[in-house]
């Protein structure tokens, strides 16, 4: 999982970009910040915490801080045509409030929004949303106060009764992993491998990056995880590739090189060794459980 570094531009207090690419990039991540992407093309997948939902032209969500998330386009966008994908995304930590804001009455509102924005909250239709879709696109027209009021406005009008539905089940980030370890070189080591899980990652890269001798490193990251640097990496690749086994239409050889396997036969064989069956199994079991909780409900 990508731990993402977010820097606002010189004399921002925030980021706010308009992001277009032929398809999402799939990369799994988290941040502190607190994340308002609103969907202007393209539709998919949205992975959010520990929840799957649709993805359309209009949606806007307010993703809570350090809540892992990811959207993956619909097949369709890799394939060769003129179609694309496209968002608004504005970035923020808690420090563009007031220092006492949680205690102000003005901010009530907002304080509730970033209280549920653990589990992440979709809004769909109705004028406030069509409202935030219009300020979103005029954004980069402002600047200054007037640009950091706009936030506010944003916030406050999403916290006034916009109805919302939940994008998780799971209350909380908790994604944190890399920083809840105390040990800096076992820390720095488990960033490289959720960073670049997808590239070729081999040892004498990790321990440079994690500023200790490779026989060192493997000692330290053994005693401190249970187990080693490349049971961690495999760890790494095979629960991605379970989220794009059920969640895709990607191919198993798709599936394989978007979560860094390189070899296909190696791939089957270590997902086997560790699901107890292979990606096709896998996939076709949890989708028959998907179209039984859909018959059932």
């Amino acid at each position: 999982m990508l731990y993402e570094t977010i820097i606002p531009a010189s004399g921002c207090s925030f980021t706010k970009k308009n992001f277009v690419f032929k398809h999402f990039p799939p990369d799994w991540h988290y941040h502190p910040e607190y994340e308002l992407v609103a969907i202007t093309e393209g539709f998919g997948k949205r992975f959010v915490g520990n929840g799957v939902s649709e993805f359309f032209p209009g949606d806007i969500a307010l993703i809570g801080s350090n809540v892992p998330h990811f959207h993956l386009s619909d097949q369709v966008f890799y394939e060769d045509n003129d179609l694309y994908c496209s968002s608004e995304v504005i970035q923020f930590n808690l420090n563009v409030f007031p220092a006492e804001f949680r205690t102000m009455p003005e901010f009530a509102g907002v304080v509730r929004l970033l209280n549920e924005s653990v589990r992440g909250l979709l809004f769909r239709h109705g004028a406030d949303v069509d409202w935030i879709l219009g300020r979103l696109s005029n954004f980069e027209r402002l600047d200054g106060l007037t640009r950091y009021v706009e936030l506010f406005r944003i916030l406050g009008r999403l916290s006034r009764g916009t109805e919302f539905t939940y994008l998780s089940t799971s209350v909380g980030g908790g994604y944190g992993r890399v920083k809840e370890l105390h040990n800096l070189p076992v820390s720095r080591a488990y960033q490289y491998l959720a960073n670049n899980f997808r590239e070729t990652v081999t040892l004498e890269k990790v321990a440079e990056y994690a500023g200790q001798n490779p026989t060192a490193l493997c000692r330290n990251f053994k005693q401190s995880t249970g187990r080693s640097i490349f049971s961690c990496l495999l760890e790494i690749r095979i629960d991605f590739a379970y989220k794009l086994l059920v969640n895709s239409d990607f191919s198993i050889i798709q599936v394989a090189y978007e979560s860094g396997f390189r070899n296909i036969s190696h791939f089957n064989h270590k997902f086997k060794e560790m699901s107890g069956l292979s990606p096709l199994e896998y996939r076709r079991m949890h989708r028959a459980k998907g179209r039984d909780s859909e018959e059932d409900a």
